[in-house]
């Protein structure tokens, strides 16, 4: 069975934002058009991203938690099919701070989310949109909200903007003292959908190449989810040393689950 944080991924990689909800006039500072502009162009240009990624999850009722940290590779090549792979190495219980390593991944691709746990030797395939659809699972209603290419557009339909002073804590982005960075709180508009999983979301952008380095997404009940991204790099393909995390393939004899969408729970387009 998946751990808690690993079912919040898989969660939010099945939630669906509303794709037309009612249009309203924003009117934004300038430096935030920038922000937003320069992220989305940022985006446009990628074609492959490695990273170091470190995910956390703090409980405001019990004051626990639990992290995980590992690596993380965004292949948009295809641009309407973009392929998420992130493999976990280490887990941390946040309440007694005890660790030991893990591996776990979680591949996103052409619409199936492929939940891989090494230790038990067994991997959920679930199909999350039809395949061939348009989906990014790095939109803000993501596995991840780390909005990479997003259209500036889309994110002011979905959201009032307001920029950040100051960096955020130091898990969220070590050494925020070294980087010129930018960051935006993103607080859901009514009829965007995401009113009901997330109060905020705050992005914290490198200047120096416009890519989101860390996200602290607080749920409605004061739950946080925080992301952290270092060691960034871009490629034109996929490096050698990380083509295996988004591999799929897993040996015969362990236990395989395969879930398929009905016409009932088809949610992403």
């Amino acid at each position: 069975m998946m751990s808690m944080a690993m079912w919040m991924l898989v969660s939010l990689f099945a939630a669906h934002i509303d794709a037309s909800p009612a249009p309203q006039i924003v009117h934004l500072e300038e430096p935030l058009v920038e922000i937003l502009e320069h992220a989305e162009q940022a985006g446009d240009q990628l074609q492959v991203l490695v990273a170091d990624v470190a995910f956390r999850k703090d409980n405001t009722l019990t004051g626990g938690g639990d992290l995980r940290m590992g690596a993380l590779l965004f292949d948009r090549r295809a641009r309407d099919r973009p392929v998420l792979a992130v493999r976990f190495d280490r887990r941390v219980d946040l309440g007694d701070m005890s660790s030991r390593p893990e591996t776990t991944r979680l591949i996103f691709e052409d619409g199936w989310l492929h939940d891989i746990n090494e230790p038990q030797r067994q991997v959920v395939r679930r199909q999350l949109g039809r395949v061939g659809g348009t989906s990014d699972p790095m939109r803000l209603d993501g596995p991840f909200p780390l909005p990479i290419g997003q259209k500036s557009q889309d994110v002011l339909r979905l959201f009032q903007v307001e920029a950040l002073s100051g960096p955020p804590d130091r898990f969220t982005v070590p050494k925020a003292s070294d980087r010129d960075l930018a960051g935006v709180r993103l607080t859901p508009r009514d009829g965007s959908g995401l009113k009901d999983r997330w109060a905020t979301i705050d992005v914290w952008y490198d200047r120096a190449n416009w890519l989101p380095v860390g996200v602290i997404a607080t749920e409605p009940n004061g739950d946080l989810r925080r992301i952290r991204l270092t060691n960034l790099a871009r490629h034109d393909e996929v490096p050698a040393a990380a083509a295996a995390m988004r591999s799929t393939d897993v040996p015969e004899d362990w236990f395989i689950d395969v879930r398929p969408l009905t016409s009932d729970t088809e949610k992403m387009p």
